[in-house]
Formats: C-alpha cells, sequence, structure tokens
C-alpha cells in the first residue's frame, strides 16, 4: 500500500472504530496516524498526497470531537450519579437516626 492508500484506510479505521465505541481501536488506529505522520516528515510536497492527508486530518478531528463529546456526556453522569448517591447516603442517615430516637 502506498501512503495515500494508508491514509484512507486509517481514516476508514478510525471512523468505523468511532462509530462502534471501540475506544481502544481509536487509540490503536491514532497510534497508527502517529506513526504514519512521522514517517511523512520532510518528504515532498505532492498534491494528492496532501489532500488524503487533509482528509485524514479532518476525519481525526471529527472524531476527537466526538470522544470529547462523549467524555463531557460521560462525565456528567458520573457526577449526576454521585449527587443521588450522596443524596441517597444523606436519607439513609436521617431514617437510620429518626429509627435510633425511637
Amino acid at each position: 500500500m502506498d501512503d495515500i492508500q494508508v491514509m484512507r484506510y486509517l481514516a476508514r479505521s478510525l471512523k468505523q472504530a468511532a462509530s462502534q465505541h471501540d475506544w481502544p481501536k481509536m487509540q490503536e488506529v491514532d497510534a497508527q496516524i502517529a506513526a504514519l505522520l512521522t514517517s511523512l516528515k520532510g518528504q515532498g510536497d505532492d498534491g494528492a498526497k496532501r489532500e488524503a492527508l487533509h482528509a485524514l486530518q479532518r476525519v481525526h478531528q471529527q472524531v476527537s470531537h466526538y470522544c470529547q463529546q462523549q467524555s463531557d456526556a460521560l462525565e456528567e453522569k458520573m457526577a449526576r450519579t454521585r449527587r443521588n448517591q450522596e443524596g441517597a447516603t444523606a436519607y439513609a442517615q436521617f431514617a437510620s437516626a429518626e429509627d435510633s430516637g425511637r
């Protein structure tokens, strides 16, 4: 596979991993992208390669944005769970204190 085919493959792989919520696969593909970018340093400026690189960059940005949204949603859900748990604990302590006072 040439560099352009690799970039297209990685873009598809990243999209697919994101659509399946496959976080480990997304990390794996991200590492492959980083390795590819390192290998491309210092190479000439090829128009087709540049277009493929921009397409890969757009996919990477979209997936990164998606991951941030998912992270924010999970953080909110965890905070809500903590608040609910704190309320339930306080209620249980209050009920226990009331039972002890009888």
